[in-house]
């Protein structure tokens, strides 16, 4: 390996050992603790270079978020589905978001907690939260074209329940349902096909 790609490994692990002492911080619940200075002891790293890779404690979370996203493939969705029917593409994207919500508890649970009382934190998951509907009002919209049936409600309330039914709070408020993503895939995923008549 050359010079070039030695530094880049060096500053690939860097940044890992960042996230993941990040993402321990936050599994741990204690916002008021989680900061660049604790983060960077955790890592082994100093202060500064904590500081050069997110600025602050918010985007520290914030890169958490799009670490976990990135490594789940979360952010291609459509793309990894694409050629699938979209009832199979619905029921795929339901699958694997389930089994994101599920793996990833620990961290989300206190995230999504902090954005109650912390509003960068709320910031940060509705601009996640508009990228999801987004990505949902372009599967729907497939729903909806390979369909003959009369829609039951207008796609913007449709759009609206398959977005709570989807999110991140109502997968973990399904008790030990939510213990096994993949039954609550079938039952999420029936909920909203029932919403398009599909």
């Amino acid at each position: 390996m050359g010079t070039d790609g030695k530094r880049a490994a060096a500053t690939e692990a860097t940044r890992r050992a960042i996230i993941t002492a990040a993402q321990d911080l936050l599994a741990a619940r204690r916002w008021q603790q989680f900061t660049i200075d604790a983060v960077a002891k955790r890592a082994g790293v100093t202060r500064v270079t904590v500081y050069n890779q997110a600025r602050s404690k918010h985007g520290l979370l914030e890169a958490v978020l799009t670490d976990l996203t990135e490594r789940a493939r979360m952010d291609q969705l459509l793309n990894d589905t694409q050629h699938l029917s979209a009832a199979d593409a619905c029921a795929a994207i339901i699958r694997r978001t389930c089994r994101f919500w599920h793996a990833e508890r620990h961290i989300l649970r206190p995230v999504f907690g902090l954005a109650g009382v912390d509003h960068e934190v709320a910031a940060t998951l509705r601009q996640r939260e508009q990228w999801r509907e987004e990505q949902l009002r372009r599967l729907l919209q497939r729903l909806a074209d390979e369909t003959t049936q009369q829609a039951r409600f207008t796609s913007h309330d449709t759009l609206a329940a398959a977005l709570a039914l989807t999110s991140f709070p109502t997968y973990d408020s399904l008790g030990d349902i939510a213990d096994d993503p993949e039954r609550a895939a079938q039952l999420i995923n029936h909920l909203v096909r029932s919403l398009t008549d599909h």
